[in-house]
């Protein structure tokens, strides 16, 4: 569809202090990611959603209208011009009414009598006529006005959702890791989805309903008022007392809709992640452990659902209890005043008519105060996304990275996920350009954070990191990541056919470009082997292959992205020794004229590498080659020990005299 050609990423992050760039003529979508979504740079007067009062979050959600003005707009002209068809309508019907019963009794309006044999005067019934010509044509066009107004409604509301789901799932592609790692795959797709169709319904019901309200409610009234100011004066007494008790309601409200909605979050959670991980329960037999903590989660959420419905249950009561107050003291009004001969029948039936308009249009501040009370807790969960700051912040305008061969350089790097616990502490080293790099250490010794930070997926703490002699900083964020090959540990295929997801970093290559990726990964055959081959389409993540199999994928996806920089991040551990070897000799080709980061655990792994280092607790704490680490106590002798203990004497190399020295201590 043509609107889903429009929806695409909005490009780099903002960067801090500056303002967003001019979005593209014509682009809606663009003029309200740049209006209500671009993220705030520190210090701004957007601030955080959790700080914001009530009237804030109102005038930050009513921009969502924004790139919909227009149809806005009609919407509420149409609102309008109902309510002015509607209300001419009822009038025009008192005035045939009186005149009818003029006609009918001129006594009562001081005429003078005819003679027997004509019920009607000749002008009396004239005028009639006309009005009930009038009549029919304003309730036609009443209607007409209705049909076109609906329309105009539902487009209003569904090109709000548009907008504002191209918007935040914009938003998401923009921040960094550390809003992932913050909130739960359950809590985005809830806020996604949930909370925002509550802001969006607020907005959309409010924006109509008020027009409605206030067009019918002035509107009503000037029309009692004309008749009988006294009457049109009591028709309003209801408003002050409904819109104290509605604030009063609010405030009770608000942390009740709060509390339910954390609960409908952790629901979602513990939903999504029992289908996401459905291999682990089954295979521990733990569904009715899973049962009884979903059914724990839903019990509470039922209770609280249960207090929001008793609170509403009683607030509907006192609501329609004003309003059905001030509907008996204007009858009564009414039936004083015809009593005196001050009203007429069609002046009773207009009381009606109009009372019976307002009060059901009023009672819709019922609707949009619950709506609003969820809107409000909604909206703070919602901008919590719109308005997260990319943890990666980039200048404006910054150049791509030059072409190069691909040379790596980390100097004093030191980082932590949190400021006051350090993951990684001065690492400091040269890779030069199309050598591989292999990374060994313990687990948590921080490898993978070596090349998250090398993708600038984080920023560090202290130090900087060179690429081709460019600070990573320096340049576009997309330019580096462009650079760069990732086959990560654990394999995130999506659901597609298996040519899409080979050719995912390169959409244009071609179909013999996708082949021979797969055939260096040693993944052609058992993809030969699939029903419909390369158009095969895979199940959610994979599921329906191999760890092995999906290993491969990946490679050749990283293959056919052509990166300076790859990076396998235990790319391998997921494959038969045999199928190892395959792959390994296969990439000798592909390896060539790149830099290639290897973290493995497998000497058969690295031991061809040109620089091995060896992470413990955040720092390097030995470098080298293969065999030169062979020969030194330390971690990777260790690991080679253990591996490679069934190989015979003679397998390791002698250890040097102080080595030998250390050992022989060791062992007293």
């Amino acid at each position: 569809m043509q609107r889903d050609r429009q929806s695409s990423n909005s490009g780099q992050p903002r960067p801090a202090g500056k303002p967003p760039a001019a979005p593209s003529p014509g682009d809606n979508r663009s003029e309200f990611a740049s209006a209500a979504t671009r993220s705030p740079p520190p210090n701004s007067p957007v601030g955080d959603p959790n700080e914001f009062s009530n009237f804030e979050l109102i005038k930050h959600m009513f921009q969502f209208v924004r790139p919909v003005k227009w149809l806005a707009v009609l919407a509420c002209l149409l609102v309008g011009l109902g309510v002015f068809l509607e209300i001419s309508a009822v009038d025009l019907t008192r005035v045939v009414i009186n005149t009818v019963g003029t006609a009918l009794n001129p006594s009562a309006a001081g005429a003078v009598h005819k003679p027997h044999g004509s019920v009607f005067h000749h002008g009396s019934l004239h005028v009639a006529l006309i009005l009930v010509g009038m009549l029919a044509l304003f309730i036609t066009l009443s209607s007409v006005c209705n049909f076109f107004r609906s329309i105009a409604n539902t487009r209003l509301s569904m090109d709000m959702v548009f907008h504002m789901r191209s918007a935040v799932y914009d938003q998401l592609q923009q921040v960094g890791f550390s809003f992932h790692d913050a909130h739960s795959s359950g809590q985005l797709i809830n806020r996604a989805l949930s909370d925002l169709h509550n802001v969006r319904f607020f907005v959309n019901l409010s924006l109509v309903s008020i027009a409605e309200i206030v067009g019918y409610t002035i509107g009503y009234n000037i029309l009692i008022a004309t008749i009988n100011p006294w009457v049109g004066l009591a028709s309003l007494l209801p408003v002050p007392f409904w819109i104290v008790y509605i604030l009063r309601f609010g405030k009770k409200m608000r942390p009740v809709q709060r509390d339910l909605m954390a609960t409908g979050d952790k629901l979602v959670n513990v939903y999504s992640e029992n289908v996401a991980g459905v291999n682990v329960v089954k295979a521990f037999a733990t569904e009715t452990t899973e049962t009884g903590k979903y059914n724990a989660t839903a019990d509470t959420y039922f209770s609280q659902v249960m207090t929001t419905v008793g609170m509403w249950a009683n607030f509907i009561p006192v609501i329609r209890g004003i309003a059905t107050g001030a509907n008996l003291l204007l009858f009564f009004l009414g039936a004083m005043l015809a009593v005196s001969g001050k009203l007429h029948a069609g002046d009773i039936l207009v009381f009606g008519v109009a009372m019976g308009a307002i009060l059901s249009r009023l009672q819709q501040i019922n609707q949009i105060a619950n709506q609003y009370q969820m809107a409000v807790v909604s909206a703070r969960r919602f901008f919590e996304i719109l308005y997260a700051y990319p943890s990666i912040a980039e200048a404006a305008a910054l150049p791509q990275l030059p072409r190069g061969p691909g040379a790596v350089e980390f100097s004093g790097v030191t980082f932590g996920y949190h400021p006051d616990r350090s993951v990684l502490t001065n690492i400091s080293f040269q890779a030069n350009p199309g050598s591989v790099i292999a990374l060994v250490g313990p687990t948590g010794a921080g490898k993978t954070t070596m090349m998250q930070l090398l993708a600038r997926f984080y920023d560090p703490q202290a130090g900087a990191i060179f690429v081709d002699g460019h600070d990573i900083r320096s340049v576009s964020l997309r330019s580096v990541r462009q650079a760069m090959g990732f086959v990560f540990q654990e394999t995130f295929l999506f659901s597609d056919t298996v040519v899409n997801n080979i050719r995912y970093g390169d959409p244009q290559a071609s179909l013999e470009q996708v082949e021979a990726a797969a055939r260096l990964a040693q993944a052609h055959e058992f993809i030969m082997e699939m029903p419909k081959q390369y158009d095969t389409v895979l199940g959610e993540r994979g599921l329906t292959l191999s760890g092995g199999q999906k290993q491969r994928l990946a490679i050749a996806r990283a293959i056919v992205a052509n990166p300076r920089i790859l990076i396998l991040d235990d790319a391998l551990a997921a494959v038969d020794p045999e199928t190892e070897h395959l792959i390994r000799r296969a990439l000798e080709l592909v390896l060539r004229d790149r830099t290639v980061f290897i973290i493995a655990h497998r000497l058969s792994t690295v031991k061809a590498a040109d620089l091995v280092l060896v992470l413990e607790q955040g720092t390097i704490t030995q470098a080298g080659t293969h065999d030169v680490l062979l020969r030194q106590e330390g971690h990777y002798r260790e690991i080679a020990e253990v591996q490679l203990v069934g190989g015979g004497p003679g397998v390791l190399p002698p250890l040097g005299s102080t080595a030998r020295r250390v050992a022989a201590e060791g062992s007293r």
